[in-house]
């Protein structure tokens, strides 16, 4: 490691320098001792080799590459080894320079002190008891010089030297060591936020990137897995949506949403965190991926659990509170973008539809006014004409423009009527009667009456007799109108069209089906909203689009609904459904007296 993220070797490398420092001093002061007065008892020659020796030495250790032997871990063992050269060559200056009498005792303070702030105690101890060793073999090798009481003094002022120190020393290492755990957790909490705020950066209004950019960001916090869990519709399975690092075959299962941390994030909506202890079963499929602790913390998004995000970390079997804290917030952030990211989508959509009502507002006012002048015109015309040319026409032009005029005014009255239907059907001011209506009955004079229009279509009627259900006759005889009018509108001559009615499931199924050239897919949608008309403008039937928007709207009075079934180039199939009466229908032998 190198210096600045582990805080031994800082402080080592620390040591050594000051540790460097002094050393030149002393051999400094050393130089000059032989040169003070009252000096004559120094042996030059030995005296000039332990200074020699102690420079060699410090030239040495400037030299060692010491951040790269504490890194391989014996840099502690070199340390132990200079202390112990030190000392030695202390103490042959202490022989060498007068024994008992030499003032050399006082460096033995310096090295005290600095093994007491670099080695633990039993490094302290091993030195101290070394440096005694040494300064008793040197007193011994020169006749002692020095009375017991001197002696005592002398050790006793090391022993003591070196517990000050050592305490001062641990307790420097205690406050130096929290400063560094601070610092250092400082900026693993920046980094989470950063990585927190560059994931805020880098959401989207896309719902499916905001769930990419939640799993690269949980990389970023440092874990080496990362899924994003959704429940299914059936609320009892979950499946992983998206995932880094997993297996393959994760993303392409379901499993029960009681199973495991998943399950625990849905039923309370809180986060988990799983630690190697209690890993067993925490998510399908995992445990074999080398993980050994794992955090699941809700996405939340418009008041309701969207999803599940989990990371899963390979070398942390615990997690801090701040690392959670960065995951939650992840998550939250998350939940945030999905809501926006479809808020989005609903504005968007909402836009659309606006868009399409514009201009289905401009197409009605185009139709509306096209439809209605044709006749108005026609009308005007055909009076006119009857106004001043009344006495100059033989009475079959007379009868033609009569039946014109008449026909046009039949039409004009048509469209009104069909636009005051709408209007008071969507109102919620229907004129209803609903009773016993035998709807067989209905549909089969439907058809009759339909027949002159049908006329170029053949019309295959497949009802079954006696069906009875509860309905309003009149406005069902409108739906099954609009429908076969539908029909033979939008089929060419001699399209089949086929009515149909038969019990199914209690219901009586009504249906409309035609050969003709069926509905495209994009237009099906549209299919029974107001003023809706299919197909391209310049080939449009004529009408208002009121028909089906007319059946729709009476049917859901009668709690159904009209469903339509197309196919290009196959035909079209109009139906709904009405509730048989008590679910019965009447006798054959009481239809035809048998």
């Amino acid at each position: 490691m190198a210096p600045g993220t582990n805080l031994p070797i800082r402080y080592w490398l620390r040591s050594v320098r000051i540790g460097l420092l002094v050393t030149v001093l002393v051999i400094a002061v050393l130089i000059l001792l032989p040169f003070l007065p009252n000096q004559a008892h120094i042996q030059i020659v030995p005296y000039l080799g332990v200074l020699t020796a102690g420079a060699a030495g410090g030239v040495v250790i400037a030299l060692l590459p010491w951040e790269g032997l504490f890194e391989r871990g014996v840099g502690m063992y070199v340390l132990y080894g200079w202390s112990a050269v030190d000392i030695l060559l202390v103490s042959v200056g202490i022989a060498v320079s007068g024994g008992g009498r030499s003032e050399m005792f006082l460096i033995y303070g310096l090295t005290t002190v600095f093994f007491g702030i670099s080695y633990p105690l039993a490094g302290q101890a091993a030195l101290l008891a070394f440096t005694f060793a040494c300064y008793l073999v040197a007193l011994g090798t020169t006749g002692w010089q020095v009375d017991a009481a001197a002696l005592l003094a002398r050790l006793s002022s090391l022993f003591i030297l070196t517990v000050l120190t050592s305490f001062l020393s641990r307790e420097l290492m205690v406050q130096v060591s929290a400063q560094e755990q601070s610092r250092q957790n400082a900026e693993r909490w920046a980094a989470l936020l950063s990585t927190v705020a560059e994931s805020a950066h880098s959401m989207t209004l896309d719902p499916e990137r905001v769930f990419e950019v939640a799993l690269d960001s949980i990389l970023g916090l440092g874990f080496q897995r990362g899924a994003v869990c959704v429940l299914d519709e059936d609320g009892r399975t979950y499946r992983v949506l998206q995932a880094h690092g997993l297996p393959p075959d994760v993303a392409a299962r379901l499993d029960p949403a009681a199973l495991a941390v998943t399950s625990l994030v849905l039923q309370t909506g809180k986060p988990v965190v799983v630690d190697d202890e209690r890993w067993e079963g925490a998510l399908p499929l995992v445990q074999d991926a080398g993980l050994v602790s794992m955090v699941a913390a809700p996405i939340w998004a418009e008041g309701w659990l969207q999803a599940v995000l989990l990371g899963g970390s390979r070398d942390a079997p615990h997690l801090s509170d701040r690392e959670l804290e960065a995951f939650q917030l992840l998550g939250a952030q998350a939940g945030m973008a999905l809501q926006n990211a479809r808020q989005f989508e609903a504005e968007h959509r909402t836009v659309e539809r606006l868009e399409e009502l514009d201009q289905l507002k401009n197409d009605f006012l185009a139709t509306v006014s096209h439809e209605l002048r044709t006749p108005v015109t026609v009308i005007q015309g055909s009076g006119l004409t009857l106004e001043r040319m009344w006495d100059s026409l033989d009475d079959k032009t007379r009868r033609d423009l009569l039946a014109g005029l008449t026909s046009n005014a039949r039409v004009l009255n048509d469209l009104i009527t069909n636009l005051l239907d709408l209007s008071r059907l969507e109102a919620g001011n229907p004129q209803t009667i609903f009773g016993r209506t035998n709807v067989s009955d209905l549909l089969l004079g439907t058809a009759d009456r339909l027949a002159l229009l049908l006329a170029d279509h053949p019309l295959q009627v497949d009802v079954e007799r006696g069906l009875i259900v509860e309905a309003d006759p009149l406005l069902i005889e409108r739906v099954a109108e609009n429908l076969l009018t539908n029909a033979a509108k939008h089929t060419q001559p001699g399209t089949r069209v086929k009515l149909s009615a038969r019990p199914m499931d209690g219901s009586v199924v009504v249906a409309v089906e035609d050969e003709g050239p069926g509905i495209p897919e994009e237009e099906l949608a549209h299919v029974g909203e107001r003023f809706f008309r299919g197909g391209e403008i310049n080939t449009r039937k004529r009408g208002l689009g009121l028909g089906l928007a007319i059946a729709s709207e009476i049917l859901e009075l009668h709690g159904s609904q009209l469903e339509v079934d197309s196919e290009v180039g196959r035909g079209t199939r109009f139906s709904f459904r009405l509730p048989l009466r008590g679910a019965e229908r009447i006798p054959p032998s009481l239809l035809y007296g048998t």
